[in-house]
């Protein structure tokens, strides 16, 4: 954990949609040795996003929220190869946004709809 709830609060929302969906593994925040300018990146299983925050800076909680879903994704396509996760109704990779102050994973298929708040996941088979 980081001493910034924001993102503490997004790592653990992730955590629940990946725990829901059977993603086994723990996702966190760490600092890579590689990396010069101290950023924390979101890990997974070793992995590390190509994107990093910085703990000391203010964060919006939505935007936030998106970021890390997005940044999860790619670490575990990376590392597990498989998309996550993905709709019900349409077996699509979803894509987390922004809208209306809320962060949402939604699917482009059937002419695009929301799946579920990010963080709010449920439980399949």
């Amino acid at each position: 954990m980081t001493t910034n709830k924001v993102l503490d609060d997004a790592v653990l929302a992730v955590q629940r949609d990946m725990d829901a969906t059977g993603i086994a593994g723990r996702l966190g925040f760490d600092t890579p040795e590689w990396d010069d300018h101290g950023y924390l990146r979101v890990e997974y299983k070793g992995r590390y996003s190509s994107y990093g925050l910085h703990a000391g800076e203010e964060h919006e909680p939505a935007a936030t929220l998106a970021l890390i879903a997005d940044l999860a994704q790619a670490v575990i396509a990376e590392q597990d190869w498989k998309a996550w996760p993905t709709c019900p109704a349409h077996s699509l990779r979803l894509y987390p946004e922004q809208a209306g102050g809320a962060a949402l994973w939604r699917c482009k298929g059937g002419g695009g709809h929301t799946v579920a708040a990010i963080g709010e996941l449920e439980r399949r088979g």
